[in-house]
This record gives structure tokens, C-alpha cells and sequence, in this order.
């Protein structure tokens, strides 16, 4: 099994993982990614700025997820605290195709992103959030060792003022260091 970075040769397979995940999450009564988010722009988007990483296995594409780096926009107003005040990474788009639910796919993901960030200098933890019903992948963000650190405007919110807020997490990989 591999983790890297999605060519443009692969949004077709990518969209289809999205789209399961829609599905998965209206049949579970979870109004996560049902709004039109994301979309084909939102995905083509991810890949052309290379944030776009996919689990791939013997050709075929099994899940993917967009890792962003810099600032990101629906962290900033945190109802809560963040457990660094350092640079970070970001996780957006986690899906995991229907084919191969079970094999804990979305953890190997996670696994191969925190292995890139720990080679990486200027990272300090990694950020996710998810909708408050999306049980599901509470508990595969928790498992990776993520910790609850309180809730954010969904970047996919159109009227922010009138919508349900996300549960934030974040995983510290690197401890800052301690200048004397």
C-alpha cells in the first residue's frame, strides 16, 4: 500500500470516493457534504495546488484526503483552544472508498501524513474537524490520537450565522521548542 501525492489522472477515481462518502453520509442522517460541497472545482482544486494525497494499492485507488499547508481560514475563529500556537498542517476531504470500508484505510492514511510531517521542519501539529453527527469519523480522528479542542464554522458553511458548528481536533508532532 502506498500513500502519494494524486495526479490529475486520478480525480475521476478521487470524485467517486467523495461521492460515496455523500452517499454514506445521507444514508446515516448526516447532513455533512450535502450542500454541493465538495464539489469537482473543490477536488480539481486540491489536486492542481498539490494537497490532494491518495492510499493507492495495486493501481487502484482506495482512499484520499487534502493536506493544506499555511494558514487555514475555518481554524481561525477556534470557540475553543488550540493546543499550539505553531505552524500547522490541515486535513480536509478524508473519504475512503465503499469498496474497502473495514480495512481501516482512513488510519493508514493519517499514519502516512504524520510520517511526512514528522520529516518536515517547520510543522507542529495537524488540525482536522468534523461534523458534531459524523460519528463515524469522530472516532477514526480520536483512534489517530487527535485531541477535541473545541469547535469551528464548517469551511463549507454559506450563511455561518445559521449553521452547526464542527468539532475541532489536533495532533501536536512536534513539541515546540524551549528557548532559555
Amino acid at each position: 500500500m502506498l500513500m502519494r501525492r494524486a495526479q490529475i489522472e486520478d480525480f475521476n477515481a478521487i470524485e467517486q470516493i467523495i461521492f460515496e462518502g455523500k452517499e454514506l453520509l445521507a444514508k446515516q442522517g448526516v447532513n455533512q457534504w450535502q450542500t454541493g460541497y465538495p464539489n469537482a472545482e473543490s477536488l480539481m482544486n486540491d489536486i492542481v495546488n498539490g494537497w490532494t494525497v491518495v492510499l493507492e494499492e495495486d493501481g487502484e485507488i482506495l482512499g484520499t484526503a487534502a493536506v493544506i499547508d499555511g494558514l487555514d481560514t475555518s481554524y481561525e475563529n477556534l470557540d475553543g483552544q488550540w493546543l499550539t500556537d505553531g505552524p500547522y498542517l490541515s486535513i480536509h476531504r478524508v473519504a475512503v472508498s465503499n469498496r474497502h470500508h473495514g480495512r481501516g484505510l482512513a488510519q493508514k492514511l493519517f499514519e502516512g501524513i504524520f510520517n511526512a510531517v514528522e520529516k518536515m521542519d517547520n510543522v507542529q501539529s495537524v488540525r482536522i474537524d468534523t461534523n458534531p453527527l459524523n460519528l463515524g469519523m469522530q472516532h477514526v480522528i480520536k483512534k489517530a490520537g487527535f485531541v477535541e479542542t473545541g469547535r469551528v464554522v464548517p469551511i463549507s458553511a454559506t450563511d455561518p450565522s445559521n449553521v452547526v458548528m464542527n468539532y475541532a481536533y489536533e495532533r501536536v508532532i512536534k513539541q515546540p521548542m524551549l528557548i532559555a
